[in-house]
């Protein structure tokens, strides 16, 4: 019998959340209906366009940039019949030329952020990165975590980077900002299509998914709830 009280007091906020009515207004679920599946945007701003555009074309950029670079090297290589391995120099090297082809792309204007995948593997996004770049930075990151992860060593300290050559660290890299590149133009597309939405209907599309992301946090407690119970 208490079971069954601590269950439905759990399952109470979760039926409050199902049947919360719309405070839009009587036009407001019409409206929410027809629109219902327009992606939600990562923001309206001016500056998140600039941002965004400002992104994509460093990224075309570097993308550019490191197919340039990755004939260059696999030349060397040919010639000199032997791989080359990734150094500081080296690394320092491309580093050098992409940011410099990135930097001349990028707008004054617009914001930007980093992020990186250290020797452990463990990934790091700029915390003040905006929704509509934060996705597509950890997009990318995935590209080197994956690589990471396949190739670390199991001493802590050691660089698996030390043993990979320079065409397959640039090859990486580009990869990365390929994946980058994708996920900014979805933003944009997303951005484009939510924005042209008047004002009233964006809020309820905010509304309800927020509503159901209340809704399935609900559910996860109740769930946990119930298998401690059992």
């Amino acid at each position: 019998m208490k079971t069954f009280r601590l269950m439905t007091c759990a399952l109470l906020p979760l039926m409050a959340l199902l049947w919360l009515p719309s405070s839009s207004g009587a036009q407001g679920p019409v409206k929410l209906k027809s629109n219902i599946s327009s992606p939600l945007g990562c923001g309206c701003s001016p500056q998140d366009e600039t941002d965004l555009e400002s992104r994509i074309r460093q990224v075309e950029a570097a993308i550019k940039e490191y197919e340039t670079l990755i004939k260059e090297w696999e030349t060397k290589e040919k010639s000199g019949k032997d791989s080359l391995l990734l150094t500081p120099a080296s690394r320092g090297s491309v580093q050098g030329s992409v940011g410099f082809r990135m930097s001349a792309a990028r707008n004054s204007s617009a914001r930007s952020f980093g992020a990186e995948t250290d020797a452990s593997c463990a990934t790091s996004i700029d915390p003040d990165a905006t929704p509509c770049l934060r996705g597509a930075l950890q997009d990318h990151e995935s590209v080197h975590k994956k690589a990471c992860d396949s190739h670390k060593s199991m001493n802590p300290l050691a660089d698996w980077r030390e043993k990979q050559r320079v065409v397959d660290y640039m090859k990486e890299e580009q990869a990365g900002y390929q994946k980058e590149l994708e996920r900014l133009k979805d933003e944009v597309s997303k951005l484009q299509a939510f924005c042209s939405l008047d004002k009233s209907t964006r809020y309820e599309l905010l509304e309800a998914a927020a509503q159901k992301q209340r809704a399935e946090e609900a559910y996860e407690r109740v769930d946990g709830l119930r298998k401690v119970l059992r």
